[in-house]
């Protein structure tokens, strides 16, 4: 097993640490990549990763704070000192999406595209993340979660534009976070947010069968309806 800490000369360096470093690096990657596909702005994509980061972390420990504040000044305090542990996996959740959908509202970008890049690069960095788990405790188990989120990305990636309707992949997504998440950190503080993204996942995929229907419906009314007005007019 790798050292839990690294030590260089009087700097202490925590190994797990440097696979977080590694996942984020990835994130952007994959953010970037699966953006540029799309032919969405590079400088946005950054700007709006970094700030879902910031909003994500900053929404985790209000929720956080909130379940454990007795008083304001308590509040304001676990709020702002995001050095100390303590987080909340729904405001994280809430975090990220919050900024995601306000941003794509006033850029006119397609919130359900973006939400699927991001979900994308999530997964590479949420692999690398695993893989520390079995580099620092051994726990080769985790090779299979590993195995499913490079699988996750590999796939639908490729399949995202072509096969996919945008929207599924974050639908996806979730359900395998949700399903590798139960297995691995069985752990009763956690069942709600695996319920939160199973609950989630359903309702956009719901969502957006249904609409895809809904067009689909549309379309053969305008085709019967421009049919009718070429009958009339021969």
């Amino acid at each position: 097993m790798m050292p839990a800490q690294i030590t260089i000369q009087n700097f202490t360096i925590h190994t797990f640490g440097i696979f977080i470093l590694v996942g984020f690096l990835l994130l952007a990657f994959g953010v970037w990549s699966e953006g540029k596909k799309d032919g969405f702005s590079e400088e946005k994509l950054f700007d709006l990763l970094l700030l879902t980061i910031f909003s994500a972390i900053l929404f985790s420990r209000f929720f956080y704070a909130l379940g454990t504040a007795t008083t304001f000044e308590a509040l304001v305090n676990k709020i702002y000192k995001v050095w100390e542990p303590g987080y909340s996996l729904t405001g994280a959740l809430v975090g990220s999406l919050v900024p995601l959908y306000g941003f794509c509202k006033a850029w006119k970008w397609s919130f359900y595209r973006i939400i699927d890049i991001f979900s994308l690069g999530l997964s590479l960095a949420l692999a690398v993340v695993f893989l520390g788990y079995v580099g620092l405790q051994g726990k080769f188990e985790f090779l299979f979660a590993f195995a499913g989120w490079i699988f996750l990305f590999a796939m639908l990636s490729s399949f995202r534009n072509s096969k996919i309707k945008s929207g599924y992949v974050f639908s996806i997504f979730l359900a395998l976070t949700a399903a590798l998440g139960f297995i691995f950190f069985r752990d009763r503080q956690y069942l709600i947010f695996y319920g939160l993204l199973v609950t989630l996942s359903f309702v956009v995929f719901l969502f957006r069968s249904k609409l895809t229907n809904n067009d689909t419906l549309i379309e053969r009314i305008i085709s019967a309806v421009k049919g009718k007005t070429r009958e009339k007019k021969s």
